[in-house]
């Protein structure tokens, strides 16, 4: 089908919703039944409202067009638009005041980041209907390496609440972003307009996975143990 709404909704599921939906059952596997089932749904709904609030506001001050000055507010603005709304969902007395916070917040981050790039990964096609398929694996790669890095965002921001600094890490992280987001627009400028040897894109595809990646077991590793099911307040 040559629909561009119906090949971007299908890349952008199986390359962001999916992955997502699949690292948050293996976060949560085999204590279902010791977490609130309505507030892991919750956790995944609310990541896909504001991830999608986020994406809208960034498009329309223009830090998502791809031109010569929006590079520039791309890779400077977004990283702080993107980790306001991650701390303003992690920081939900739904979830915050609960011995599973960091679970909770793993689903929120991980949803959240599914859901910016799958918006992005729309107006991308859209806007730029002439890529190859080798363009697009690039960008896709970059946008999954998003998703990992704003779930484990989710649980170290999770931490920092827990240890009443949620605000001086989640400001750590937004620069952090802000160096990923530069590899990012590399690679967005080696699509776009022929720029940089394919191998430091290669580079940075590597780089930006081995940061998203250690961000996301480093938090895997600190969930904390849940003895006793908590349902039932």
């Amino acid at each position: 089908m040559d629909s561009v709404i119906f090949q971007a909704n299908v890349i952008g599921m199986l390359m962001y919703i999916i992955p997502a939906m699949l690292l948050f059952f293996y976060i949560i596997k085999g204590l279902e039944d010791r977490l609130m089932e309505r507030k892991l749904y919750l956790a995944s709904g609310i990541g896909v409202v504001l991830g999608s609030i986020a994406e809208v506001i960034m498009l329309l001050s223009g830090t998502e067009l791809y031109t010569d000055v929006a590079y520039a507010s791309m890779i400077l603005v977004t990283p702080f638009i993107i980790m306001m709304f991650m701390f303003i969902g992690v920081n939900l007395k739904t979830f915050k005041d609960e011995p599973a916070a960091p679970y909770y917040s793993a689903g929120y981050g991980l949803f959240f980041g599914g859901t910016i790039e799958f918006w992005k990964l729309l107006i991308t096609e859209s806007r730029y209907s002439d890529m190859s398929i080798g363009d697009f694996l690039i960008i896709t790669l970059f946008g999954l390496g998003t998703v990992v890095f704003l779930g484990g965002a989710g649980m170290w921001i999770a931490y920092a609440i827990r240890n009443d600094n949620g605000i001086r890490v989640t400001g750590r992280l937004a620069f952090l972003y802000l160096f990923l987001q530069y590899l990012y627009a590399s690679a967005l400028e080696h699509v776009h307009y022929g720029l940089h040897d394919f191998t430091i894109i290669i580079a940075s595809i590597i780089a930006f996975f081995t940061a998203s990646g250690a961000l996301f077991h480093q938090g895997y590793l600190r969930l904390p143990k849940i003895e006793k099911t908590i349902d039932g307040e």
